[in-house]
């Protein structure tokens, strides 16, 4: 049998399939029901979407060096603070008696 006689027999005996009486209005609030979207599900696409975007490698590159010149600029900026602090507590050491540590003692 080539493909003309099956498009032929086809074409005569279509197969009719009788569809619920509710079938139309099933198929629309399905519709409106996936267009009233939750909360859950729109962050799991997101996520979803994130994920697949991150499989191309330059995307991944991006967010690599992003994470790092955040982690970087973070990492500089604690340090400026804290090397700040340092040098206050140092200057109130020398001035302040009772911030010295217990181990000195004083002449």
């Amino acid at each position: 049998m080539n493909d003309e006689e099956l498009h032929r027999l086809l074409r005569q005996h279509p197969a009719r399939l009788p569809l619920p009486s509710a079938f139309e209005r099933e198929v629309w609030s399905r519709i409106e029901a996936d267009e009233v979207r939750s909360v859950p599900s729109i962050l799991a696409e997101l996520l979803r979407r994130l994920l697949t975007s991150l499989s191309r490698p330059a995307v991944a590159f991006a967010t690599i060096l992003l994470f790092g010149a955040v982690g970087a600029v973070s990492g500089v900026t604690l340090t400026k603070s804290t090397e700040s602090r340092h040098g206050e507590l140092a200057y109130l050491k020398t001035i302040n008696p009772l911030v010295r540590p217990h181990s000195e003692v004083e002449p």
